[in-house]
């Protein structure tokens, strides 16, 4: 069944963490989708924390102060509560990315009451710095882990209320989340990815420990008979990456190697390959070893400068000389596209109001069609739409709407686009 404005069950679970607990409060709270329904549970903090969480307790649905038998005994004891649609959890010293999320995600949306609805995420660090969460493959590819955080995700409470987090299996140190989710994808149940980013989370936390999680993980597609030998050499190539790559950082070859990595991937691209007048080389480097999805017919001019590997191009797209390709966060550019000479797609930027000024990592995607004039600079947080046209120099701060013409600093509608559009702007120059 199609549902509408649906009632969305938040669940926090916390235990003695009065540092960060008013943060996820308030993050939730603060939600302008206003159908929520907030259950906190609380493993019997002794810190404070069931204070600051009985200070609000009239603004809850649901919660509790008791202890219980560890973090998924904890989350079951919030989901036999929920009475929304969907549940959602948003633990404690993580948050929704902002004050909009739930009503962007279901504002003006209708979904089956049976998907699970995922969306993107974001991490910082202790200094404040904020990144992308960067998975590179899909739901197809799940054995591999999930891709997507587990407070990303908007699971259909009917089904989780069926299977629940199994506490009984001992073999799950810190995956029962990903357990229930590739069981659930087993089963035929359908994901549906929103475009839209949903959490901010900590970077330490209980599933970061990297080899546990790997365990875990092939243990779960054991368990449901996935375990082909070519997925199992896949994790083992992972764990040997892992010793190989903790080995290395107490090693003396620390310093040398990370002086090869940065030649490999900043300076050798950059310097020495987008002077090379031969596509093929310079293509086949951009493929291979820098994992820029770059599609067929598509092309990367001379002086080009590529940073960061979260860089998407489409078919038939051309990307002219000096181009600043900013790939720290995602970059997506579609098919037909036609970016012009001294072009800056800016992905990061810095949060100029914190003491440590702060690093944080957006995004950029432009649709197809689209046209960039030349020196044209785009910011992070940006979409331009299908068949846009950017005039020559414009810096764009905000979303451009499709077949729409833009100019200016800040850049500005100035006039529409013809929508009919079927050209494609191959341009393959000799020696370029």
């Amino acid at each position: 069944m199609i549902i509408s404005e649906p009632i969305i069950s938040v669940i926090t679970i916390v235990y003695n963490d009065v540092k960060n607990i008013k943060a996820t409060l308030d993050s939730v709270l603060n939600q302008t989708y206003k159908n929520i329904e907030y259950i906190v549970i609380d493993g019997g903090s002794k810190d404070g924390t069931a204070d600051v969480i009985k200070s609000i307790s009239n603004q809850l649905g649901y919660w509790v102060s008791e202890p219980d038998k560890g973090i998924y005994d904890a989350m079951n004891k919030g989901i036999a509560k929920a009475t929304g649609n969907w549940i959602i959890f948003m633990n404690c010293g993580d948050t929704f990315f902002s004050p909009k999320t739930v009503e962007h995600v279901f504002g003006n949306s209708s979904f089956d009451e049976r998907d699970f609805i995922y969306g993107s995420s974001k991490y910082y660090k202790a200094n404040g710095n904020i990144f992308d969460k960067h998975v590179p493959y899909g739901m197809d590819d799940i054995w591999r882990g999930p891709n997507f955080r587990h407070g990303a995700l908007f699971a259909p409470t009917a089904i989780m209320q069926e299977y629940a987090f199994d506490v009984s299996d001992k073999n799950l140190k810190v995956s029962a989340d990903f357990d229930f989710i590739y069981k659930s994808y087993k089963r035929g149940h359908k994901f549906v990815e929103v475009k839209e980013t949903i959490l901010l989370f900590q970077e330490d936390g209980v599933s970061n420990n990297y080899l546990k999680c790997l365990n875990d993980n092939l243990y779960i597609i054991k368990k449901y008979g996935d375990a082909t030998p070519s997925k199992r050499a896949y994790y083992s190539k992972l764990k040997f990456k892992l010793y190989t790559k903790n080995f290395l950082k107490k090693s003396f070859l620390a310093k040398p190697l990370h002086f090869i990595i940065q030649f490999i991937y900043s300076y050798f691209p950059n310097y020495v390959l987008n002077v090379v007048p031969f596509y093929s080389l310079r293509h086949f480097y951009y493929r291979r070893i820098l994992k820029i999805k770059l599609g067929q017919n598509s092309s990367i001019h001379l002086g080009v400068q590529v940073f960061g590997r979260q860089i998407s191009i489409g078919s038939n797209t051309t990307i002219n000389r000096k181009v600043h390709l900013d790939g720290r966060g995602k970059l997506q550019i579609g098919d037909n596209v036609s970016i012009s000479q001294d072009c800056f797609l800016i992905t990061a930027d810095h949060d100029y109001n914190t003491a440590t000024f702060s690093y944080r990592s957006g995004e950029i995607q432009i649709q197809d069609y689209a046209w960039l004039g030349t020196r044209v600079t785009v910011l992070p947080n940006v979409v331009i739409g299908q068949g846009a046209v950017v005039c020559a120099g414009a810096v764009v701060t905000k979303p451009v709407e499709p077949y729409t013409v833009v100019a200016g600093v800040p850049a500005r509608e100035i006039g529409k686009r013809n929508p009919n559009l079927t050209y494609h702007p191959v341009d393959f120059t000799y020696c370029d």
